[in-house]
């Protein structure tokens, strides 16, 4: 028996082609597997950039409500609450939790007919002077078109002083591709904003990933870290309710000392900062450029919570408002003080009912004439 026939397999191919040197050397078999190995995971990282860039295009344009659910889901009511009913003038309410929580539409009881006030809440929890004007921009670009607008002023607020820079950087995630350039006017490093949005963007997935679990699979996460309340306590004209009806005198003492911690600037030297009266007047400058009439208002605070405010706070807020009244023009509803301390839960978060009082009052005593005169 030759050599040639005691080997085997590639042994015996290489041993002939050790006697040919003119044909080509024979291919290990794990060749092909390692060339396959290599081509899926090429596919496989090509298919996740595509899925990025998807993903990426998607929460731009059509979910906003997983790029930033608390304005997304907003948005989209207001949309269809407009297009449902084109005869009935829009009349959005900018502010913070406080309106979320106090503007009840329905409560408001305008009439359910042409030309008659079609009001939407879009209150933001934790809004600040420079998140009012931004909300208000995004709106108009995303096709929602107010016929008047009616603006919260949260006195804690005010005093937020510098640039905008911490307000904004800790939710470059929510951010669109245009709201950095639309945010740079307040900022110290709009570059570095940028940057910030930049990165967020390239990895959605990990930046939206709550958000994405509380839409698709909110049973997956412990209950403490979903956010799907958010939404789904909503109607649909973006009143929030609070989510207990009543809350008991143990509790609300809690949650009104951390409103206390969270509100001392009132107590000492309160200053309307300049970062805030840009904003307001920038505000007011968009809304007439547009031909939009704008009022600013005061939400309810129960007697505990206003006994906060020392004289240099009360001095300042009145001079604010006199600007917005007299220097810009705009009206500006005071907040009625015919309010308990079981109306809030935490002495400035209205509960539901004390939200329904205070929203019929706020359309029959203001309201309605401003209405009936600013969108003839």
């Amino acid at each position: 028996m030759t050599t040639d026939a005691r080997l085997k397999g590639p042994w015996a191919r290489a041993a002939r082609w050790l006697r040919r040197p003119d044909q080509p050397a024979p291919v290990s078999p794990a060749a092909p597997r390692r060339t396959r190995a290599a081509r899926a995971l090429g596919w496989g990282a090509a298919a996740l950039v595509l899925a990025t860039a998807a993903f990426s295009g998607a929460i731009e344009t059509v979910l906003p409500h997983v790029r930033d659910p608390e304005y997304g889901h907003r948005v989209r009511r207001a949309r269809a609450l407009q297009h449902a009913h084109p005869d009935r003038p829009l009349v959005l309410a900018l502010g913070t939790s406080r309106t979320q929580n106090a503007i009840d539409a329905r409560a408001m009881e305008f009439p359910d007919a042409p030309g008659s006030p079609l009001v939407f809440n879009f209150g933001l929890s934790g809004a600040r002077p420079p998140n009012l004007r931004l909300a208000l921009q995004r709106l108009r670009a995303d096709g929602v078109s107010p016929a008047a607008v009616l603006v919260e002023v949260l006195p804690g607020t005010l005093a937020v002083s510098g640039s905008a820079d911490p307000l904004v950087f800790d939710t470059a995630d929510r951010l669109t591709a245009a709201d950095p350039d639309r945010l740079a006017p307040y900022l110290a490093s709009p570059g570095a904003l940028r940057r910030e949005w930049l990165a967020k963007r390239a990895n959605p997935w990990a930046a939206h990933r709550v958000a994405l679990l509380s839409h698709f699979a909110p049973e997956w996460q412990p209950w403490q870290a979903r956010i799907d309340a958010m939404w789904e306590q909503l109607d649909d004209r973006g009143f929030g309710r609070y989510p207990h009806g009543s809350v008991s005198d143990a509790d609300r003492e809690r949650r009104r000392e951390r409103a206390h911690e969270a509100y001392r600037v009132i107590e000492g030297d309160f200053r309307v900062s300049e970062l805030s009266d840009r904003c307001f007047r920038d505000l007011v400058a968009d809304c007439r450029a547009a031909g939009i009439p704008v009022a600013f208002f005061l939400a309810p605070e129960s007697p505990v919570f206003r006994s906060w405010y020392g004289p240099q706070a009360r001095a300042e807020l009145a001079a604010f408002c006199r600007v917005l009244r007299d220097e810009l023009g705009c009206p500006v509803f005071d907040a009625p003080d015919g309010f308990a301390e079981d109306d809030f839960a935490d002495g400035h978060h209205m509960l539901p009912g004390a939200a329904a009082r205070f929203s019929r009052q706020l359309a029959a005593t203001r309201l309605r004439a401003w209405l009936a005169e600013a969108i003839k």
